[in-house]
């Protein structure tokens, strides 16, 4: 043992010519023990190695994968002029371009090709500027040019673009290659909510004629600057587009996706969709209706999210076309007949809230404290019997003094949808506890506006309405909108509410345009013109193998997708 160990002076440790002689100086005894600590040594370091990675292991996202969705309807329009009239439009239009400004879920309206917006005191000029970094799918830089080409598109009646009120009396000019300044005519508040509209290369859309834009390919090829860019579409024999595939763009300048294929097939309807997510032709559905809720739910592989969106749905009176309704003593005991939390229960299970004002609770000018009017059969059978008077013994009301005798009965049209139907039936039933009678016509989808809304055919409408970015009621109650185009729908008019809408679109400061929101409703809640009765969710299914998605609200449909470049598929493996 002395030689194996010795060292020469100086030396700390055995060299290894000295450890090889180890073996030769022990006995069998000494050699076991020493290979059964070896051993041993050995499957610790093993062990303690597996564990620490095993418990340091984690998943992250990474790149990859499709994500297949029915959409209901036809794309054609993938185009930021156009895309407002149609869901399935707004959709693609939203993953294939961004705007200067977008919606988020959670800040509102945030930059988004901007990268500063300054205002003027006097609140009619917003400079904008755009950031350095954005380029279109095409390899283009988004530039000042593109910003003007696609707001003077919108103002030009030869494009016909819906969205040519928001920009009515709008000036844009260019400042340099990447500023741009908008002069308003007067102070408008919600001017920043309409700089969400995609911005069109005007390299590709300049040479199309405007009268022909509509019928441009590239409706359907599009070139964006957004999170996903055109791939290729599918058709069948008859031209109908059946898919439509979109690829993550790799050189968009935010949050890069992650998901790398967006695919999207259509269908007819809600039916059709869910049938294709059931077969397993798809893994999602861009619109669930409350009536297949219970159903979708039972399917494992996908999840159903229901996000707050700002829809109401209101039961408006028309006294142009029903004179009754002119009488504030009947529209009001038709309110006080009616519980909304039954309707909000049968139209859509529940998944909504009670209202009663038109701008929604987390909305500038919410009205916590607006009058409410609660359920009183005995209250608004009163108010009925001074209005009509029923003959003695009779189960009926006169519908006025000089009318033959009769039922108390009115028309209310809706849309032909579970829900509306659903919720017109609950109204049907409750007003029969005040001997009104309510006749329901449902209209199909297609034809409602068109038919019903535009030329005001009805007595009493039961509808949606769908308020957007910002809450700004103007377009709904001012009494300029009551004429054919408009959506005053209630064909309200009140000199004060139009003066109080008025200043609110103008005012600068957020606390004295609540102010005034708060006022005019409390006005709408004292005239009766209409009943609003919920707030309703929005239905989406999606599958359980993208991750990463939260939606808790949007403001369209299309605001959905709002966080998709944070959703993933693919993962991959890393020591933490």
């Amino acid at each position: 043992m002395r030689q194996v160990f010795s060292v020469s002076k100086g030396k700390a440790f055995p060299s290894w010519k000295q450890w090889k002689q180890l073996p030769r100086v022990l006995n069998p005894l000494e050699r076991r023990v020493l290979l059964g600590c070896l051993s041993a040594m050995v499957i610790s370091l093993v062990w303690i190695g597996g564990w620490y990675v095993a418990t340091h292991r984690t998943e992250i996202p990474t790149a990859g994968g499709t994500y297949t969705e029915a959409l209901i309807g036809e794309p054609q329009y993938i185009n930021p002029l156009y895309a407002t009239s149609s869901d399935v439009d707004a959709d693609l239009t939203r993953l294939v371009y961004s705007g200067l400004l977008k919606w988020d879920p959670t800040q509102g309206l945030i930059f988004d090709l901007a990268s500063n917006i300054a205002v003027s005191e006097d609140g009619k000029t917003y400079t904008v500027t755009i950031r350095d970094n954005a380029y279109f799918h095409n390899g283009d830089p988004v530039r000042a040019r593109d910003v003007i080409f696609t707001i003077d598109a919108i103002q030009n009646p030869q494009y016909r673009s819906p969205l040519a009120v928001s920009f009515r009396g709008v000036l844009v000019s260019q400042v340099d290659d990447k500023t741009i300044a908008f002069q308003l005519e007067e102070p408008f508040a919600p001017f920043l909510s309409t700089l969400t509209v995609g911005i069109l290369p005007a390299d590709v859309w300049g040479d199309i004629e405007p009268r022909n834009a509509p019928l441009a390919s590239r409706n359907l090829e599009p070139v964006g600057s957004g999170p996903y860019r055109f791939s290729k579409f599918t058709k069948d024999k008859s031209g109908t587009i059946l898919s439509y595939t979109l690829k993550r763009n790799e050189g968009y300048y935010g949050e890069q996706p992650l998901v790398g294929e967006l695919v999207f097939k259509f269908y007819a309807d809600a039916d059709e969709a869910i049938r294709a997510l059931e077969n397993r032709n798809v893994e999602g559905v861009s619109f669930v209706p409350s009536d297949a809720e219970p159903e979708v739910e039972k399917n494992h592989s996908v999840t159903l999210l229901r996000p707050s969106i700002p829809r109401e749905i209101v039961l408006y009176f028309n006294p142009d076309q029903q004179a009754a309704f002119d009488t504030a003593e009947l529209r009001k005991a038709i309110a006080m007949a009616i519980d909304k939390t039954a309707v909000l229960n049968a139209a859509v299970h529940g998944h909504g809230r009670v209202i009663d004002a038109p701008i929604l609770p987390g909305m500038i000018g919410e009205h916590p404290d607006v009058a409410k009017i609660a359920q009183d059969i005995a209250g608004a059978n009163t108010l009925l019997d001074a209005l009509y008077p029923k003959p003695e013994g009779a189960a009926y009301r006169l519908p006025s003094k000089d009318a033959t005798e009769g039922e108390l009965t009115f028309t209310v049209k809706t849309v032909q949808s579970p829900e509306f139907v659903q919720a017109a039936q609950t109204l049907a039933d409750q007003l029969k506890a005040i001997g009104i009678r309510l006749d329901i016509v449902s209209v199909p989808g297609e034809e409602f506006f068109a038919s019903v809304i535009d030329p005001r055919d009805y007595e009493m409408l039961l509808t949606g309405v769908l308020l957007g970015v910002d809450p700004d009621p103007y377009p709904f109650w001012h009494s300029s909108q009551a004429r054919e185009g408009g959506l005053n729908l209630a064909q309200y008019g009140n000199r004060k509410a139009d003066t109080l809408l008025e200043e609110a679109r103008s005012a600068t400061d957020a606390e004295t345009r609540a102010t005034k929101y708060r006022e005019f409703q409390d006005l709408l809640a004292a005239d009766i013109p209409a009943i609003f009765l919920y707030q309703s969710t929005y239905s989406y299914a999606i599958s359980t193998k993208v991750r990463n998605v939260t939606i808790d609200r949007i403001a369209t449909p299309a605001d959905r997708f709002a966080n998709v470049t944070s959703w993933y598929v693919k993962t991959r493996k890393t020591l933490k």
